[in-house]
């Protein structure tokens, strides 16, 4: 594959709130930046033009963005897909160690996936005077009230459970993302096509879901959900990103008005450009790479949207904003759902997924290295990239040590703080001694400097922690072979081993990042 790439070398109206929280215990003498983190949902690194010269897709917010921030361009979702990476952000934890393993995630109406008691980015932020939001996709499950209780269970595993007359959609959820440290959070329960179709809002659902996939598409002339979904009266595609732009713009707002004195933290997780693929018109044929480049196209305007609402408010210089995207893109080209797309189904030439191979789920470079941009106008100098590899498991620490907050041997068991690497005290080749990666079909690849292993065969912790299941390896240099192409393994046996028995002790101990 020959491509021409632009890739830079260090370092991607509200209801009621609860009352202002007293602050008066907020550490002191430390840096209090609001903080904005905006997700991408299946975007890959070659969708923003300015990682990419031969891109069919005009970004020009996020290239903006880009361009005032510091750029690292090894940074990797804790997974490969929706679930392990939102769970690594969130805690600072690979989500192969909870009780989904490896390569699980999690059904439409499965119960919530962090566990009682563990600390979150949200938590760490509230807890050090921040007011909290999430406007987005949360996809860490949900605890519906059931009518039947005894079927608890049964819904935390069913692939797609469709007993809907069990489920109290009126009344408030057991569980959400507000017993996550969030002091708000306006919400679809997972991607945009998954069940329920309506909002969340304050652990309620904004309207009652009654109609069937069957009922919507007759009523509004189209659905690009799924066939069997459960749908809220005007819950529509066309509706869904706009009015999360929205709620994420009055958030900010509400948040700097209201709350002058008091920092806000806000987890921006977009449902774009995740199926379905439906740009709204005003977008269509606006990019080169079909409905798919229209759609990456009208993120790049809501992303332009709130950025220009911080300016607007004058918290701009003082608001540290992280961009970035939960995995790499689909191959749309391969046995894609036509109905999940308004239009076509071709990209049309365009490289989303940048100079790597790969796809969102697998274990190339594609399907987990992702856009990684961090703007603070107070701190970091503009302008600049990074090549220390980064994960989303280190954002928790990072901000942590922004804060001075020290954190326990409980929290963020794989995440390093890049904090040094903000302030340009260091950029070291990585913060790790190395990090992990595993696919949604359970097969695991250890990183450690440029090299990458892939362990072969085992499925499970179990299975690669027994020395006796068959196993065999493929190890790529990616400082001499970013597109995974030669497999040398052979030349390097030593080095196999030394790879293969670190993954073994971080799936034995617990956590990858040392001890506190």
């Amino acid at each position: 594959m020959h491509r021409t790439f632009f890739v830079l070398a260090c370092w991607s109206v509200l209801a009621p709130i609860a009352a202002q929280k007293d602050v008066s215990a907020a550490p002191s003498e430390t840096l209090r930046p609001n903080i904005l983190i905006i997700l991408a949902d299946d975007m890959g690194y070659g969708d923003v033009a300015f990682l990419n010269r031969d891109s069919r897709i005009p970004t020009p917010n996020l290239d903006s963005l880009a361009r005032e921030s510091l750029v690292f361009t090894d940074a990797h979702s804790s997974g490969s897909y929706c679930v392990p990476s939102r769970y690594g952000l969130l805690t600072g934890r690979y989500m192969w160690r909870t009780r989904l393993g490896s390569g699980g995630n999690l059904a439409n109406f499965a119960g919530t996936l962090i566990e009682p008691g563990r600390k979150t980015l949200a938590d760490l932020l509230r807890e050090a005077g921040y007011f909290t939001g999430l406007v987005g996709k949360w996809h860490q499950g949900i605890d519906w009230k059931l009518r039947d209780e005894s079927a608890r269970e049964v819904i935390r595993v069913h692939p797609n459970y469709q007993d809907f007359r069990n489920i109290d959609f009126a009344s408030p959820v057991l569980k959400g993302p507000m017993e996550y440290g969030f002091d708000y959070a306006f919400a679809t329960s997972g991607s945009a096509e998954m069940n329920p179709s309506t909002f969340i809002e304050n652990n309620r659902v904004t309207a009652v879901p009654t109609l069937s996939s069957r009922e919507a598409k007759d009523k509004y002339g189209q659905w690009y959900g799924r066939d069997d979904n459960i749908i809220a009266e005007g819950h529509t595609m066309d509706r869904l990103v706009p009015t999360l732009s929205k709620k994420a713009c009055e958030f900010v707002e509400t948040a700097a008005r209201t709350r002058p004195g008091q920092p806000f933290f806000l987890y921006y997780a977009m449902t774009t450009p995740h199926n379905p693929i439906v740009p709204n018109r005003e977008f269509v044929g606006t990019s080169r790479a079909g409905a798919y480049g229209d759609f990456v196209v009208e993120l790049d305007h809501h992303v332009g949207a709130i950025l220009r609402r911080i300016a607007e408010l004058g918290i701009e210089k003082n608001t540290i904003v992280i961009f970035t995207s939960d995995n790499g893109p689909v191959n749309r080209t391969q046995g894609y759902r036509a109905r999940w797309v308004r239009g076509d189904t071709a990209v049309y030439g365009h490289d989303s997924n940048g100079p790597f191979n790969g796809w969102k789920a697998g274990l190339q470079e594609g399907g987990h290295r992702v856009p990684f941009f961090v703007r603070w106008p107070e701190k970091i100098k503009p302008g600049r990239s990074c090549p220390t590899t980064i994960l989303f498991n280190d954002v928790l620490p990072t901000l942590a040590e922004m804060l001075n907050v020290k954190l326990d041997n409980h929290t963020a068991e794989d995440g390093q703080s890049f904090f040094k690497a903000l302030t340009q005290e260091a950029s070291p080749r990585s913060f790790h001694e190395a990090i992990v990666h595993n696919s949604s079909d359970g097969t695991f690849a250890i990183r450690k400097g440029a090299f990458k292993l892939t362990v072969n065969g085992p499925k499970t912790i179990a299975q690669v922690v027994d020395d006796a299941f068959p196993v065999s390896f493929v190890l790529h240099d990616l400082s001499q072979d970013i597109e995974e192409t030669t497999d040398i393994s052979h030349h390097h046996p030593r080095m196999v081993k030394e790879m293969h028995a670190l993954l073994k002790k971080y799936l034995r101990d617990g956590r990858s990042n040392g001890s506190r």
